[in-house]
């Protein structure tokens, strides 16, 4: 299949400064895992994803931005072992209460820079959680203004319903997932 995607992963780097980083794989892997969900998508008239986004010049690289005409949602991705994860109103993530080192508020803070910068759209953020070991994490609840916290499996359905995509006579693509 040939890659869609614009961009390359190149830039994102396991730098213990990353505000969200995976835990039992390198950034880019997880990146790579999440990049070939969504390369599909690529290929859908009106949509376009780009890998390897930097919003602010001395920001770290988010992994991709998915963007029609009037939708834009920044995708990052993790790898977290088994355990209840939770934000804290500040941004900060814990695992099963405990403070891990990592914060959503960085992403957070993306979203609202473009929010101001590019007005017309629909600008939101989603954090693709890979499990790392054989369990599965249990995610942050969906908060308004947060981002969205998916299993791999989930986000095709998310993507879709949240850019509003249509195909076939009107039918949005996550009632048929093959025509992406």
């Amino acid at each position: 299949m040939p890659q869609r995607l614009r961009g390359t992963l190149d830039g994102l780097t396991d730098d213990e400064s990353r505000s969200l980083r995976p835990i039992g794989m390198s950034v880019r892997e997880a990146a790579a895992r999440t990049g070939e969900i969504l390369d599909r998508l690529a290929g859908t008239p009106g949509v376009r994803v780009d890998a390897g986004v930097r919003i602010a010049k001395r920001a770290p690289k988010i992994g991709f931005a998915v963007s029609t005409a009037s939708h834009l949602l920044l995708v990052e991705s993790v790898a977290w072992p088994s355990g209840a994860y939770t934000v804290l109103p500040e941004g900060g993530v814990l695992c099963d209460g405990t403070y891990i080192g990592q914060s959503v508020q960085p992403l957070l803070g993306a979203v609202r820079r473009l929010r101001r910068t590019v007005p017309r759209r629909r600008i939101g953020a989603l954090v693709v959680v890979h499990p790392s070991d054989a369990g599965a994490p249990s995610l942050p609840a969906w908060s308004p203004g947060g981002p969205a916290w998916l299993p791999p499996a989930e986000v095709r359905t998310h993507v879709a319903r949240r850019l509003l995509l249509r195909h076939r006579e009107n039918t949005y693509c996550l009632y048929d997932m093959n025509c992406w």
